[in-house]
């Protein structure tokens, strides 16, 4: 049924039926979510309480019902792999065509989910330009359609290269660098998927996220208590007791945050391999949903690299390299799932300093020479001291609001672990109050203090470098990030002014590219009105796509 060299219509593999119910199922929820929960609380749950006999046929009507919209679509889900295109079918009542020219196709990802391994299954999302979801895909078919896929579509774009312009080095660079045998520039080692874990952001957040969902669990909660109250009563009040007990929760929250996320790069990283194909990067990982990316060099818009705090103990850099339609303000960094699939970035999670500049090189080839990557160059230029300023206001005006909000849900959180059948409610809300008040004008003052160093260490990280082809901007605090993106694929260029701005003769230069933007702030006005003529000028005149 799915044969890999034939041209003719195909169904998938049966085993599809499974992803058209998800998609069915999650259809159903993006469209009437919002409505279908307060339905639910309102309308549904209410019978169900009154009416418990029928709980069983509800909940066997409604899964019955995604059954059978996933095996209908499935069913009249057909495709056809012809010699320049690919051909989808699909839709029961509304009937969808989508024809998806190898020109079109900016990247192939191949995804392995757990049922998809056990039954020798792949499924193919084919990213193109100028939509942020994947436009065509491929549930559940056998292996060597993918491999087959993958090698007409690079065969195909090989061969239109050269036509756009046979004298162009660059295209007969990138022509003989598709030719070459694929090459391994990373694999992981389990070691380094470990440090990968506990080196990757978003503690803070886990935290509060478990916080919230331990709030909610009547076991956590009536532990917490008995644990205050048990504390209490051997210090003999509540102050040294809500100390220990708020140092042992957030020790113990710490501990549960860092496993849980390096439990969740090793399955997401597990076997990490990454190759350069010559024209093309492909990296393939993931322990129990294989996961495979494969990204067109022409494709991408731009290179990002980042090295937080952790990640300069280590010594190691994160790269991203979004396509066309893939966004850097949306990374899917912490695993969640999103409305649609997004067009995949290569992403590099764990590289070293010579890879960052290998990748550097591959990626922006000759345009890209002088550009850095690397956030310690000595080529960037700051920017104007101005910039603290703005920076420390910024910190301060968002910083101290952020925090009190915080630390009234942190202290609503341990005064309701307090309360018990002999506390008296009136004095422990006074007390929360208190405390809260205390911890409030202590945050302030911090903030207040530490808006100028925080200033200071932005303008640090902020500055940029450009030659006649391309830009890089770095920011940062503790950490740095560097963005670097070619002037020919820019989208759009804007100068802006704040008063502060206007005052100093300076401004904000903001590019545009598909995937996202570069910003340059607090330079001399000429200046950035120079780069914007400039990259205009490189977009008109570039005899090479942005694509």
């Amino acid at each position: 049924m799915n044969s890999p060299e034939s041209s003719a219509w195909q169904r998938t593999s049966p085993a599809a039926v499974v992803f058209f119910v998800g998609k069915s199922a999650k259809w159903v929820y993006d469209r009437y979510g919002a409505f279908g929960q307060v339905v639910a609380a309102v309308g549904i749950t209410a019978f169900l309480l009154r009416n418990p006999q029928y709980t069983v046929l509800v909940v066997l009507t409604a899964l019955l019902t995604v059954v059978v919209v996933g095996a209908l679509q499935y069913w009249f889900f057909r495709f056809r792999i012809e010699e320049d295109r690919v051909l989808i079918r699909q839709g029961v009542v509304n009937r969808t065509a989508v024809d998806l020219p190898f020109d079109r196709i900016q990247g192939i990802n191949v995804n392995r989910r757990p049922i998809e391994r056990a039954l020798g299954l792949v499924t193919v999302i084919l990213d193109t330009p100028g939509s942020l979801a994947a436009e065509g895909q491929l549930p559940a078919v056998a292996p060597e359609i993918a491999e087959r896929l993958i090698t007409k579509v690079a065969e195909h774009q090989n061969e239109a290269s050269p036509a756009a312009d046979e004298t162009d080095p660059a295209i007969a660079s990138q022509v003989r660098r598709a030719e070459r045998k694929r090459e391994v520039l990373q694999k992981l080692s389990f070691p380094e998927v470990l440090r990968m874990g506990l080196a990757n952001p978003g503690v803070l957040l886990y935290a509060a996220l478990m916080l919230v969902v331990g709030r909610q669990v009547d076991v956590a909660v009536d532990t917490v208590t008995q644990a205050f109250q048990a504390l209490a009563t051997a210090t003999g009040g509540l102050g040294f007791a809500a100390a220990l007990a708020a140092a042992a929760l957030l020790l113990g929250l710490l501990v549960l945050v860092l496993v849980g996320r390096i439990v969740r790069s090793l399955f997401r990283y597990h076997g990490y391999t990454l190759w350069d194909e010559g024209g093309s990067y492909r990296s393939q990982a993931g322990l129990l949903n294989r996961r495979e990316v494969a990204v067109g060099i022409r494709k991408v818009q731009m290179l990002r690299a980042y090295q937080r705090l952790l990640y300069r103990y280590f010594g190691r850099y994160r790269i991203q390299a979004p396509t066309i339609g893939g966004s850097l303000d949306a990374e899917d960094d912490e695993g969640m799932a999103r409305g649609a699939l997004d067009a995949d970035t290569l992403e590099i999670p764990w590289a070293a300093r010579a890879l960052v500049e290998k990748i550097r090189s591959g990626m922006l080839r000759g345009e890209g020479e002088g550009l850095a990557l690397l956030p310690d160059d000595e080529a960037f230029t700051r920017v104007s001291r101005l910039y603290i300023r703005a920076a420390a206001i910024r910190f301060f005006c968002v910083g101290l609001p952020s925090g009190i909000v915080a630390l009234f849900l942190l202290s609503n959180f341990v005064s309701d672990s307090w309360r018990g059948p002999d506390v008296d409610g009136t004095a422990v809300f006074v007390r929360y109050l208190e405390i809260w008040g205390y911890a409030a004008v202590i945050w302030g003052v911090f903030c207040l203090v530490a808006a100028a160093p925080i200033g200071w260490l932005r303008w640090r990280a902020r500055a940029y470098m450009h030659n006649d082809n391309g830009l890089s901007c770095r920011s940062g605090l503790i950490g740095y990030s560097v963005e670097a993106f070619l002037f020919r694929k820019a989208q759009g260029v804007t100068v802006k002014q704040s008063p502060l701005q206007r005052r100093h003769g300076l401004a904000t230069l903001k590019a545009e590219t598909a995937c996202g933007s570069v910003t340059v702030p607090y330079i001399e006005y000429a200046r950035v009105c120079a780069l914007r003529d400039h990259i205009v000028h490189k977009v008109e005149t570039s005899r090479r796509g942005w694509y």
